[in-house]
């Protein structure tokens, strides 16, 4: 189980750097490391399929918040699913949003379903 959760964990890793202020082409080279080719997301903000329309997303997240990035501080994992409790912060460091997000793998390791929330 502890080398299920540190493969998954790595994938939610590299995910959380993508949404970091970094070249296109890093971005996408992060997410087709950790995610599966059809992996769907959600969130307050929007929602979507696949990896392409995640870089976008993030790359339009970017424009609104440049050199925003989150830390995330408590991953919990049982069944190929995870809740992560994250931070966000400004390219300031200051601290602007707090929210949890829920994730499932598949049996690879990839990241297959994000749902993210927070207050809007």
């Amino acid at each position: 189980m502890a080398e299920m959760t540190e493969v998954r964990g790595a994938a939610w890793d590299v995910y959380q750097e993508a949404w970091s202020d970094m070249p296109e082409a890093k971005r996408r080279e992060l997410l087709e490391k950790a995610l599966a080719e059809g992996c769907r997301f959600a969130s307050p903000a929007g929602e979507g399929e696949g990896i392409e329309a995640l870089v976008t997303h993030i790359g339009e997240f970017q424009a609104q918040y440049p050199g925003a990035y989150f830390k995330t501080f408590k991953f919990l994992f049982h069944h190929d699913q995870a809740l992560a409790h994250w931070t966000m912060f400004g390219k300031d460091g200051a601290e602007f949003l707090q929210g949890h997000s829920a994730v499932r793998f598949n049996e690879s390791g990839e990241l297959v379903s994000l749902a993210g929330f927070w207050e809007l």
